[in-house]
């Protein structure tokens, strides 16, 4: 409800019309999320999260603050309240989050399997029930205060994480009928991955495939021939080849966006890199436009024409916006800043590679694989101060790389991570 809030947000609050419209239902929904994690006696066990990504983050927010209050933007400092509720709500949701033992972190998979689900079904409902949405489209709920607006990008991750959490637990059960259940949502979640359309989660589900097919692919092809393996996908592929015979336009949906897609991403090569991947598509993609623009602001601009004071402490508190975190972060924050912030993502792809090969626990490695995603979005969106991400970042920071401790005592007491 904190990390992945956004697809049921915008699901009741924007397709169904229900609660207060704008930040303020997020809010709430976000305060119901911190008050069922929240323990009911708070006087146990507390749980050490990654303390090298703990420190990283924590250091920046601090940094972050510091500018906030000391050196603004030029154009002026943003909204106090949500400036505020940014710094407040992460650090409570970590707080809350060192509560959960780090032996019943596998739980947390089997939650999500079934969360992200609700939120991909009730996108469709609601998709048919939208007289502003057109096939075609990027599958995606229409803000109700602007009905030309959405956010493809939050459905996406959403059935990023439903592939990745339905197939670590489809591996761990062991009942073939909930085995196939799993499998069924992840094939499911794959088709909503296409409708939303979006270049960041399907090039970063690419990456997870290499990924894993480079690691475990020898053993991938042995157990394919294992009798109760090529039952199991059988009866799979029965019953999605069945559903797409009698739903016959969801195939054809499916590959409209996928072709669909696949000029997109000619387009975003061809600006970037001017080589034209198909000449019938090779159009200039405006999103990537901007990314491209805030490299040169920073090259030429920034680094070529700025002062050394301006180098080394920025231009302001938000004072630019690019985009592109891993850049905005030293033209707005200077050096250190630039060091701090990325130094978090430098740890979590060496703590990914530990994970790979050695895993905590299954939703370690979950986060190993949905790390990718992350680490592409340095390069393609959101910001450095930004609230949904770090409540992504707080979900790294309690179980990134954190192996089980010893059963937790009644007392309250720190554990080693």
């Amino acid at each position: 409800m904190l990390w992945n809030a956004y697809p049921i947000v915008f699901i009741v609050r924007d397709g169904f019309g229900i609660g207060p419209q704008g930040s303020t239902f997020t809010i709430l929904y976000w305060a119901v999320g911190l008050a069922l994690l929240m323990p009911l006696n708070i006087f146990r066990t507390i749980f050490l999260p990654n303390q090298t990504l703990f420190v990283c983050w924590f250091s920046f927010l601090v940094l972050g603050w510091v500018y906030w209050k000391y050196y603004p933007s030029p154009a002026g400092s943003p909204e106090k309240l949500r400036e505020t509720l940014t710094y407040i709500i992460p650090v409570v949701f970590l707080f809350a989050s060192m509560y959960y033992p780090n032996d019943k972190a596998n739980i947390v998979l089997k939650v999500m399997v079934f969360y992200t689900l609700v939120a991909s079904i009730g996108l469709l409902y609601s998709l048919t029930k939208d007289p502003h949405w057109t096939f075609g489209e990027r599958a995606a709920i229409k803000f109700a205060a602007n009905t030309q607006n959405s956010n493809p990008h939050a459905y996406a991750n959403n059935a990023l994480c439903s592939i990745l959490s339905a197939l670590l637990v489809a591996g761990r059960t062991k009942n073939w009928i909930f085995k196939i259940c799993y499998f069924l949502i992840a094939i499911f979640s794959v088709g909503v991955l296409i409708l939303a359309r979006t270049n960041m989660s399907l090039i970063g589900l690419g990456v997870m495939i290499l990924i894993y097919v480079t690691l475990h692919g020898r053993g991938m092809v042995a157990s394919i021939f294992k009798p109760r393996v090529l039952a199991i996908a059988a009866v799979v592929y029965g019953i999605v080849a069945f559903l797409l015979s009698q739903f016959q336009f969801a195939s054809y949906a499916l590959g409209v966006y996928f072709n669909t897609f696949m000029s997109r991403f000619g387009s975003v090569i061809y600006t970037v890199t001017g080589v034209e991947v198909d000449q019938k598509t090779a159009s200039i993609d405006h999103s990537s436009v901007n990314r491209v623009y805030s490299f040169k602001y920073v090259f030429e601009v920034f680094l070529g024409e700025g002062s050394l004071g301006t180098i080394l402490f920025g231009e302001g508190y938000k004072a630019q916006f690019f985009d592109v975190p891993a850049i905005e972060a030293l033209v707005n924050q200077g050096i250190l800043g630039f060091i701090l912030f990325n130094s978090f993502f430098v740890v979590m792809g060496f703590t990914a590679l530990q994970q790979f090969f050695r895993p905590a626990n299954d939703l370690s490695l979950f986060l190993a694989y949905f790390s990718i995603i992350v680490l592409i979005a340095l390069f393609s969106g959101a910001r450095p101060q930004d609230l949904s991400m770090w409540l992504v970042y707080v979900m790294f920071i309690r179980f990134f790389g954190v192996y089980s401790t010893q059963k937790a005592k009644s007392t309250l007491q720190p554990q080693p991570a």
